[in-house]
Order: C-alpha cells, then structure tokens, then sequence
C-alpha cells in the first residue's frame, strides 16, 4: 500500500479508508475470538463446580453420628407419641 501511495496509484484519502477498513475487520475478528475464549473459560468454570458440588455431595463418607443408638431410639419413640 505504501508503494502505491508513493507511486501515485492511489490517493491518501483512499489509503486512509482502506487502512480503516482492515483494522475494523481485524477488530470485529479479535472481538469474536474473545467471546469465544469467554465462553470457553466460562463453560470451564462451571464445569469445574459441578465436579466440586458433586464431590461435597455424592462422593463424600458417612459420618459418625454425635448421639448414641440408645439416645436416638428414645428421641424416635418421643415423636411418635
């Protein structure tokens, strides 16, 4: 473009313009990789709490209990009268 512009092939209205253009189209381009990668780091994120919620809940040990058999029959009993 450069050479044109010194040759005379081309007015520096109409290499302005054109510069215009390409760094919209090279703008509208990284804008779009950018929602992409968005998504992705987004779809990852979410990913990654289902896998912890899933393990806090469903992979998790039984505990002990703080009351003893005897303790937890008699407060069955109580609510059943």
């Amino acid at each position: 473009m450069e050479h044109k512009l010194e040759a005379g092939e081309m007015t520096p209205e109409e290499c302005k313009e054109l510069l215009k253009e390409m760094m919209l189209r090279e703008y509208e381009k990284g804008q779009a990789e950018s929602t992409q990668v968005n998504w992705k780091i987004r779809a990852a994120w979410f990913q990654e709490k289902i896998s912890a919620l899933r393990k806090k809940f469903f992979e998790r040990q039984p505990t002990e209990s703080s009351i003893g058999m005897e303790e937890l029959a008699g407060t069955m009993r109580s609510r059943r009268l």
